[in-house]
């Protein structure tokens, strides 16, 4: 199961690329509980982004954060990344979805138009099948009273 959390945040006036992770993670729910820290999702993602100019992925062994976090909360953060859409597993290594973060960005738009469409789609048949239900029901409800 995929869930994306998108929150409107002011998106910082500096150029600087640590500050407009820190925006993006901020965007998708995935600040740090210490506003002044990175969020471990912040610097993996700062990570996968350096390691996909290269075309690179990296295993959950080889992330090396700090000393003090153990590998199974790399994991457990890696998974939301994954299921937020932003980071994908091929084999035993990790990488960001696409070569260049904008393209990451636009493959999690389509995701989101498309199961939007779907939702959109589900609610027009439930809004058939709801009036059809009421015309039925008045049918019935008339043919009770002759």
């Amino acid at each position: 199961m995929k869930f994306i959390i998108i929150k409107s945040v002011a998106k910082p006036e500096s150029n600087d690329p640590d500050l407009i992770i820190k925006w993006f993670c901020q965007a998708f729910g995935l600040e740090s509980e210490i506003e002044r820290d990175d969020s471990i999702e912040e610097r993996l993602l700062k990570k996968f982004i350096d390691l996909a100019s290269e075309g690179k992925g990296i295993s959950s062994s080889e992330i090396k954060l700090s000393s003090n976090i153990p590998r199974t909360t790399i994991i457990y953060h890696l998974n939301i990344l994954i299921d937020m859409g932003l980071i994908i597993k091929k084999g035993r290594k990790y990488y960001l979805r696409a070569n260049e973060f904008s393209s990451v960005i636009e493959e999690i738009e389509y995701d989101l138009n498309r199961e939007m469409m779907r939702l959109l789609d589900t609610a027009k048949e439930f809004d058939k099948l709801k009036s059809l239900s009421n015309e039925l029901n008045k049918r019935k409800r008339g043919s009770k009273k002759e």
